[in-house]
């Protein structure tokens, strides 16, 4: 993405001064003023942690701005308020580079995956040098670019790399599986430095490591168009990395990381236009709403086996309505690292390992075993639907599973398709063509 020197200004001032995150008694953020600050100001080591709060501070705000028309296109969040571009988005069509919300959302992405390549060049660059003392901001950036660019990857069927001004051409729709590999290439590299004290993060590592295998192997599922007949992701790397991940953070473990926003930070976006606006709501394939159509009553859609509502659904909606405006980001979790070798196993036809691995889940949540209740398939996506509820998920499941979305119209829905570059990125890129 190309910026303008306004943003490419914003970008640099939050690598150093994120609200919070700043350096405190070093002559690099010495300045009467931060507009003043230049880019020579980060080539201090010095700054290594502040440059590595800025490409998280980016990421967080991308993640809030992009998670809002992504949920509201699949059956998570529905369109109560007044904008037509998420009615347009809550009817199924993802495709219109000129949406306003997905066109703001390109934009903060952009931004993000900008920050943290900058982030990673700058500091292994102090590595190289032997002036970076500390390695876990290296670290750090890596995660941080590592779910930028699996967030793109996720999310949109193109994108376009540019540096700052420069602009590049799009990567192509076919050539999007190669983000995967850059994020990949990321975790492995943070995995390698194993700083001290860095156990907690390697578990961060591998566990996003894991995440980005997954969704590689299923996005070969759904490109260049939905496999019908062969829909569930089996993946030996995923599967391994998350075994090795459920080790270090124990396998009866609810862990899960998450990117925070306090009133210190930025908001959530996306929790912002469904709590505080009432733009949107969680959908009714979930909850029933109030009176008023506003807000959630109680949850409705329930555990296939126990017969009461899901749990884990309920717990993330309360998590996410009482946070208000500052809902906190789940990247990955156990959860997810236990589903994904459910499904392995299940696209392995071992069912057993499948049985085992789901009600690792269920054990989290107090419910019964699954024994085998209904089908492997549909206790499949269940529970990939609960536990990953508002994580950026939800619309390629919909496609392989062959489901839809109570709002969608059938003139808008085009199956398979994500977000495209918008009209943002076309209007100040020469090399892209609406």
């Amino acid at each position: 993405m190309s910026f303008s020197k306004k943003t490419i200004s914003k970008i640099l001032i939050l690598l150093l001064v994120v609200t919070g995150y700043g350096i405190t008694g070093c002559d690099v953020l010495d300045v009467n003023n931060p507009n003043n600050l230049v880019e020579d100001d980060l080539d201090n080591p010095v700054a290594a942690p502040a440059i590595a709060n800025g490409a998280e501070a980016t990421l967080t705000n991308a993640l809030g701005e992009i998670l809002g028309p992504y949920s509201t296109a699949t059956d998570e969040l529905t369109w109560i308020g007044t904008r037509d571009a998420w009615q347009q988005l809550d009817q199924g069509e993802v495709d219109d580079p000129l949406n306003e919300f997905v066109d703001v959302g390109f934009q903060y992405v952009g931004e993000a995956r900008w920050t943290a390549d900058e982030a990673i060049r700058r500091l292994e660059g102090f590595r190289s040098e032997g002036t970076l003392e500390d390695e876990r901001p290296l670290v750090r950036s890596y995660f941080y670019g590592a779910v930028i660019y699996t967030t793109i990857a996720d999310l949109f069927d193109n994108f376009a790399l540019s540096d700052r001004e420069a602009a590049s051409p799009a990567i192509g729709e076919a050539n999007m599986d190669e983000l995967y590999d850059v994020a990949i290439d990321y975790l492995s590299k943070g995995l390698e430095l194993s700083p001290d004290g860095s156990e907690e993060w390697q578990a961060r590592l591998l566990a996003l490591r894991a995440r980005v295998h997954y969704s590689k192997a299923l996005w070969s599922k759904l490109n260049p168009a939905v496999e019908d007949n062969d829909i569930l992701v089996q993946s030996s790397a995923a599967a391994e990395d998350a075994k090795a991940a459920l080790d270090m953070v124990g396998s009866g473990s609810d862990w899960r990381y998450q990117l925070q926003t306090t009133p210190e930070t930025e908001s959530n976006a996306m929790a912002y236009q469904v709590n505080e606006r009432l733009e949107l709501r969680v959908g009714d394939a979930y909850i029933q709403p109030t009176a008023d159509n506003a807000k959630v009553d109680k949850v409705t859609l329930l555990d296939p086996v126990d017969e009461i509502p899901a749990p884990a659904l309920a717990s993330a909606i309360d998590e996410f309505v009482t946070a208000n405006e500052y809902a906190d980001f789940v990247v990955v979790s156990a959860r997810e690292l236990h589903l994904i070798i459910a499904e392995d196993a299940l696209a392995g036809k071992d069912r057993p390992a499948f049985r085992n691995a789901i009600n690792a889940i269920r054990h989290l949540d107090g419910l019964s075993d699954y024994t085998g209740q209904v089908p492997a398939e549909e206790m499949l996506e269940h529970s990939r639907r609960t536990n990953l509820f508002l994580q950026g998920r939800r619309l390629a499941d919909l496609y392989r599973f062959g489901q839809a979305s109570p709002e969608w119209l059938e003139s808008r829905v085009s199956t398979g398709t994500f977000f495209p570059i918008t009209i943002t990125e076309i209007r100040s890129n020469p090399n892209i063509n609406l």
